[in-house]
């Protein structure tokens, strides 16, 4: 009960201090809250609420949102306060994050103000990007015309006749168009582009294409449409051009800054790097080369099959001319083929065996292994085929 009193009280006092300006000092100055011995003015609360994006700002408007905004900045400040008190501030965890917040944002800080904002974009590179990518600024025809719109094209030429002799085109519009939407303007249509239609006129892409080709003041003859047949009067026209460069100039800094920047940041960290003697140590994740004896008792101490197969594979790869290399081959094709049961693939490595080491005491044990491989009886034992050191 008395913490709802209190709440409530809290909510009163704030409320006179947004709406009162003589209470707790004047103008923006004023202090609106306070939580412990942290006070809040009413300037600091509204430059917390410029820091919000523009749609979030929108929800505290007015000053019943200030007021809701408060009670936020205020929730939170108790929590903070809470925390510090309960000595969170020197919390590990929290000094950890604490840390790396404050690593990116001295980062971040040291990029946008050392390297983006040291970087311009040279004159050279900006008029090139221009002259090759013009194709990208192109601001595209706009005509401005009034019409009228006749049922027939000797309607059409009425019509015409009688500006032609001197009437107004606006009155005539006003008077003889069939275009609802246009008549009452006296017949003049909002601006179109190159391209644009006029479908509630009957005016497709290709009708409104063809009056780029007349002349400001002009009037048409009679030109069909699906609608009818219309006369034209051009009032305002521009071509397709190509926008100068002083209108697009910003536009092509910021699309080349980012590379700009990215080539500049490389050239200072190779010079950071040599300031702070940064060395690396590549070799620590590359697995070193193992020798062909530590590759030969690895493959006896294995029991598994595939990794000793995987031993004696890469032991024949590094050391193909080694002391166990022709035993390593011939375990390749025993493997294979009395533990794995592939006697395709030991058919294979043990003709290479002997291919490739005929001299080796293991070939007539090869030999034997070719014209009775499959039998189900095992055909040695390891310790009958590798010779012991």
């Amino acid at each position: 009960m008395l913490r709802k009193t209190l709440l409530t009280m809290l909510s009163a006092l704030l409320v006179a201090s947004l709406l009162l300006s003589g209470c707790g000092g004047s103008g923006r100055t004023r202090i609106v809250a306070r939580v412990g011995s942290t006070s809040i003015s009413e300037s600091e609360l509204r430059a917390k609420l410029a820091e919000l994006p523009p749609f979030t700002q929108q929800q505290f408007a007015g000053p019943e949102g200030l007021i809701k905004f408060l009670h936020r900045v205020i929730e939170e400040e108790v929590l903070y306060q809470a925390a510090e008190r309960a000595g969170y501030d020197h919390d590990p965890a929290v000094v950890k994050t604490v840390e790396a917040v404050q690593r990116r944002a001295m980062i971040q800080a040291y990029y946008k103000t050392e390297i983006e904002g040291a970087v311009t974009v040279p004159e050279e590179k900006v008029v090139a990007y221009y002259d090759e990518h013009s194709e990208q600024f192109i601001r595209l025809g706009q005509i401005k015309f009034r019409h009228i719109l006749a049922n027939t094209e000797a309607g059409a030429r009425t019509a015409r006749n009688r500006i032609i002799g001197g009437e107004d085109f606006a009155s005539v519009a006003r008077e003889l168009s069939k275009d609802q939407g246009s008549r009452d303007a006296g017949g003049l249509v909002a601006p179109r582009k190159q391209g644009d239609s006029l479908p509630s006129a009957g005016m497709s892409g290709a009708f409104i294409a063809s009056l780029f080709e007349g002349t400001v003041g002009q009037i048409s003859e009679p030109l069909r449409s699906d609608r009818g047949w219309h006369i034209v009067r051009i009032e305002e026209l521009s071509q397709e051009s190509v926008k100068p460069l002083d209108e697009v100039r910003g536009r092509i800094v910021d699309s080349l800054m980012p590379g700009e920047a990215r080539e500049y940041y490389l050239e200072v960290l190779e010079e950071l790097k040599e300031q702070l003697k940064a060395t690396v140590n590549e070799d620590a994740f590359r697995r070193q080369p193992r020798s062909e004896e530590e590759l030969f008792t690895l493959a006896q101490d294995t029991e598994d099959p595939y990794r000793r197969l995987g031993y004696y594979s890469e032991l024949v790869l590094q050391f193909p001319d080694g002391e166990h290399a022709a035993e390593a081959q011939f375990m390749i094709g025993f493997i294979q083929a009395e533990e794995i049961g592939d006697f395709d693939a030991a058919g294979k490595a043990l003709q290479r065996m002997l291919d490739e080491y005929p001299e080796s005491e293991l070939r007539e044990s090869a030999e034997w292994m070719l014209e009775n491989m499959g039998t189900e009886a095992p055909l040695f034992e390891d310790s009958d085929l590798i010779s012991s050191e």
